[in-house]
């Protein structure tokens, strides 16, 4: 005889998604919407007090992104955590998936329209397309967070390990900065060490929140998808305690991280708190939140142009007033949330017509080059 559905059970697991969901897709409009506004409002209104509450804010979103990365990896393998022992389907579909995050981030920043004018890049166009970006960190810290998963076996362990690489990596980043490593090693590898070399997102510290995320994850599996209001509590009270101890700490990178790491704990144990009060999401929360790569490449695509086309930033970079900034945003915004949930939907509705457009893209893409 089969078993009858737990309702219970069935609450939880919506509960989970709206949390998860809610959280990914306030990354994602806030990191879209602080592209958008750095990139086209003019410099003279960039002044006052307010300036540095934005700034903190631009920093505070990508930390937000990153640690949502590892928190929905972690999440996601503790659904199938035997599958994932071993080079299965599952391991290396996802291999796969996060080396073309690697691929698009590297492809963002092509040196040179053609392929055949590589040959006569000059050394400012390598450097700007071997520095590391938010996609070569995330592609690489999740390849890293699944060969931890790999090594680790046991979830208890990959979590206390997950925080233990997150401090370590906080820890060696002022001596991986102050460490010139563009003489000692290639310049593709040294740009994953520090910002050097022209690198915004080195893996020192930024793959930390990866980690961070990753183990957070594991804490709310293991415990807090049944009791999400206890998660919500542990992640305030997480945040509470880093917060103040950032204040202990002089500065640098470590209390940088620790505010950064602090306010996300705060914002996700309040997201998971309201959570519990809300007992469907629109579709439109959960189609950015899965298509957050989509989301990320195209808006790129689209305020700072790209190897393919020109983007915003080409013909009113930093020339904007207030209202037409607020405009431009808008605009990103909504353009970029209709494109993931369309897209979306189509992936559910007609998967191998998907699959034949993502093909069909790459081919152009690839085909605009040669």
């Amino acid at each position: 005889m089969g078993s009858t559905p737990d309702p219970i059970n069935k609450v939880r697991t919506a509960h989970r998604v709206i949390f998860i969901d809610l959280a990914r897709a306030l990354a994602v409009v806030l990191m879209v919407s602080g592209h958008t506004a750095s990139a086209l409002l003019a410099m003279s209104y960039r002044t006052g007090a307010w300036i540095d509450a934005w700034d903190f804010q631009r920093g505070l979103t990508s930390a937000l992104f990153l640690l949502l990365a590892g928190f929905a990896f972690s999440v996601a393998t503790a659904r199938h955590w035997a599958t994932h022992l071993q080079l299965s389907p599952a391991v290396v579909g996802r291999a796969r998936r996060f080396l073309l995050f690697v691929v698009l981030g590297y492809a963002l920043h092509f040196p040179v329209p053609r392929l055949a004018g590589l040959a006569t890049a000059t050394d400012g166009q390598w450097r700007s397309f071997l520095a590391v970006d938010v996609l070569q960190l995330i592609g690489v810290s999740l390849l890293s967070v699944q060969a931890l998963v790999l090594g680790a076996r046991s979830r208890r362990v990959f979590a206390a390990a997950a925080f233990a690489i997150a401090v370590a990596l906080v820890t060696a980043s002022p001596f991986m900065w102050a460490t010139d490593w563009s003489g000692r090693m290639p310049a593709a590898l040294a740009a994953y060490l520090s910002p050097g070399t022209g690198s915004q997102f080195p893996l020192f510290p930024w793959s930390a929140y990866v980690f961070i995320g990753a183990g957070a994850g594991q804490l709310y599996a293991r415990w807090g998808a049944g009791h999400l209001g206890a998660f919500a509590r542990w992640g305030m009270i997480a945040g509470a305690i880093l917060l103040a101890g950032a204040l202990a700490v002089d500065g640098g990178i470590p209390g940088d991280v620790a505010i950064r790491t602090g306010s996300c704990f705060l914002i996700l144990g309040s997201i998971a708190y309201l959570s519990r009060y809300v007992g469907q999401l629109p579709h439109v929360f959960g189609a950015v939140a899965q298509e957050s790569l989509l989301v990320y490449f195209v808006h790129l695509c689209i305020v700072y142009g790209s190897v393919w086309s020109a983007g915003l930033a080409t013909y009113y970079g930093t020339a904007l007033g207030p209202a037409a900034t607020l405009t431009a945003v808008t605009a990103v915004v909504l353009a970029v949330i209709a494109l993931a949930l369309q897209w979306n939907r189509l992936k559910h509705a007609r998967p191998r017509l998907a699959r034949h457009v993502s093909f069909a893209t790459a081919v152009v893409l690839v085909g605009w080059l040669i």
